[in-house]
């Protein structure tokens, strides 16, 4: 363990509470080790505060999979056990419970006031926002457009979009084309065309960087339906038929959340 980090005296002087390793050397020895930082001071904390850091990675493994039936039946199971310490983590246990319970119950307006009152917990208003506290502020934008109210939610999503350059972490990168993907939503739903291209050419570079294929399908219909209000029929039918061939590719068995953006979309171009 101690080879190629520090000394043998070193590691045993750690082990026994006569030194405290600096960050540099933590980070080594927890590398070597096979886990993170944080793993090694939850595990220290305590088994409990281990097991929530195993149920928080199996949420974010459903939110990159947009398993909202998952995600509730997993907090379900597990809050009532619960022996939650850390705001943090009880913050974005309620987050994600929320936001399961207002997508399956598509009751937008409970989902946007327990949004409210989870960020109350520990945002002050006017500072840089934590990673989950952008995810709430985002969550709610998203409601705001899932509720129909198109200006605000475009208006909101806007104001917060400052924040994506100030993001240090983000416990999953689907957060970020997600984050995009309702922000050009929100930008065709009120006409702003010409941000839309901006976002969707660098929301889509993103996506194919960082491997978070599932929302390129949606950024490539967006792609289209952009095309489709600029009357360009050859350019539409171009990404609407790449955004149906990357969905064969990559859909499982039980997604249909494609086949209900697209379906969405779709409804909202024939009302336009």
């Amino acid at each position: 363990l101690a080879d190629g980090i520090c000394s043998v005296s070193y590691i045993t002087r750690i082990e026994n509470g006569d030194r405290c390793p600096t960050s540099v050397i933590l980070r080594q020895l927890t590398t070597k080790l096979g886990v993170t930082s944080e793993y090694l001071f939850r595990a220290i904390e305590s088994p409990t505060s281990l097991h929530i850091k195993e149920l928080l990675d199996q949420i974010f493994l459903c939110i990159e999979r947009r398993d909202y039936r998952g995600i509730y039946t997993l907090i379900e199971e597990e809050e009532k056990e619960l022996c939650i310490n850390s705001i943090h983590d009880m913050q974005i246990i309620k987050t994600f419970k929320c936001l399961s319970t207002t997508i399956l119950n598509k009751n937008y307006e409970c989902g946007m006031d327990q949004v409210k009152n989870i960020l109350a917990l520990t945002y002050t208003k006017g500072s840089t926002p934590t990673d989950i506290e952008f995810i709430l502020m985002f969550i709610y934008g998203s409601f705001l457009l899932l509720n129909n109210q198109k200006e605000e939610a475009y208006n909101h999503l806007i104001n917060i979009k400052k924040y994506m350059d100030t993001i240090k972490f983000l416990h999953t990168r689907v957060i970020f084309p997600a984050f995009y993907m309702f922000l050009i939503s929100a930008c065709l739903d009120t006409s702003n065309l010409n941000e839309s291209f901006e976002y969707l050419d660098y929301a889509i570079d993103y996506c194919k960087t960082n491997n978070t294929y599932n929302y390129l399908r949606e950024l490539y219909f967006l792609k289209s339906e952009l095309y489709y209000r600029l009357k360009k029929e050859a350019e539409f039918k171009i990404w609407y038929n790449k955004a149906l061939t990357l969905n064969e590719l990559i859909k499982k068995s039980d997604d249909e959340y494609f086949n209900t953006f697209i379906n969405n979309r779709l409804k909202k171009l024939k009302t336009s």
